[in-house]
């Protein structure tokens, strides 16, 4: 069997190219008349694991997640929308310290406050994990207990000069006991830059 960490670098090229392979099939697709940017924004960053569990945020043990994220603006999809921006994402967080790392999947809404830097943005979608293993309940860098979950977030961002965002991300992982374990949950805190096209 691969050690995690290997698992996880493969999980992530096979998400990503799976990801371009599609954008591109998109892009390809459409007229030139209706070119697009599909791809409006990239965010990268890093995370504490299991800050539900109390202890020292800055514990070495527990920010070990590197995170990278793809959120997309297909044609039409905020017509309607009149009080934000609705962005389907797709994500991979690789974690460093042999616990799991997991990708996920769904929709953001995005809410920038007027005449200000400052935007909110909520996210809810699935999770796929790498580490069918369940670390104890105690440990600050947690697994959750299913290879597959619920993923909601909630973010804080500012906007910076040129297309660039700092935001800072609060995401729950809940598996609600789905597996035949008792319900297991994960709560991560995370600081991503965010770049727009």
């Amino acid at each position: 069997m691969a050690p995690p960490i290997e698992e996880a670098k493969a999980m992530i090229r096979i998400v990503l190219t799976s990801l371009l392979t599609l954008l591109g099939l998109l892009c390809a697709s459409l007229p030139a008349s209706a070119q697009v940017n599909l791809l409006p924004e990239v965010r990268a960053g890093i995370s504490a694991r299991g800050i539900d569990g109390g202890g020292n945020l800055l514990d070495p043990n527990r920010i070990a997640d590197a995170n990278v994220e793809l959120l997309f603006a297909p044609p039409g999809i905020n017509l309607l929308n009149l009080t934000g921006e609705i962005r389907p994402h797709i994500g991979a967080t690789m974690n460093f310290r042999g616990q799991d790392s997991y990708g996920y999947a769904g929709l953001s809404w995005t809410f920038s406050a007027p005449a200000m830097p400052v935007f909110v943005e909520a996210s809810l979608g699935g999770v796929a994990r790498t580490s069918l293993i369940s670390a104890p309940a105690n440990d600050p860098s947690r697994n959750f207990g299913c290879a597959i979950g619920l993923r909601a977030a909630g973010s804080i961002g500012i906007n910076l000069p040129a297309g660039m965002a700092l935001i800072t991300t609060l995401e729950h992982l809940p598996d609600f006991g789905t597996c035949g374990t008792p319900a297991r949950a994960n709560t991560n805190l995370g600081v991503r830059l965010g770049f727009r096209f």
